[in-house]
């Protein structure tokens, strides 16, 4: 028999969502500041490159380390929250929150890429993160605030009754 409740909106899908993305974005907060800043932040190659070009080999080898084990879960992570919150307090109508949010992080992901390649020496693209980076705020952003208005909207209704 199937469960009438999506698996990400279930409670413990939720608790350790949330739980993991505080967590992936605590570390990559720390890793930011231990380092100088985070390419994730950039907006375009030049300054990307800027903040690269400050960078000594043992800060590139933290970052690549950052974004593929930090920021390769934290898409994960952030994505399941906002989705199962969701879906858990509008149903199948927030759907479209589901797919947008899946957008925004393969654009994340694509952006990590396009880093990782850079960090490591073997290729410049980073002249892609002028579309990647927005994309990625946008579409995720979009999503966390749809998620949030879901929210009080589910608040405001239960203060009614």
């Amino acid at each position: 028999m199937t469960s009438p409740v999506p698996p990400l909106s279930r409670t413990t899908a939720l608790a350790i969502s949330f739980a993991a993305m505080v967590l992936l974005g605590a570390l990559l907060r720390q890793t930011g500041e231990a380092i100088g800043g985070l390419l994730d932040l950039t907006l375009d190659g030049a300054s990307a490159r800027a903040l690269m070009a400050q960078f000594t080999p043992w800060q590139r080898d933290v970052h690549a380390h950052a974004t593929l084990i930090y920021d390769g879960l934290y898409p994960l992570a952030y994505g399941a929250f906002f989705t199962g919150l969701a879906l858990r307090l509008a149903g199948p109508s927030a759907r479209w929150v589901a797919m947008v949010m899946l957008a925004g992080m393969m654009a994340d992901y694509a952006e990590n890429i396009v880093q990782l390649l850079a960090l490591s020496g073997r290729a410049d693209w980073l002249g892609t993160k002028i579309v990647l980076t927005p994309l990625k705020f946008a579409l995720t952003g979009t999503a966390v605030v749809t998620t949030l208005a879901i929210s009080a909207r589910t608040g405001l209704r239960a203060l009614r009754t």
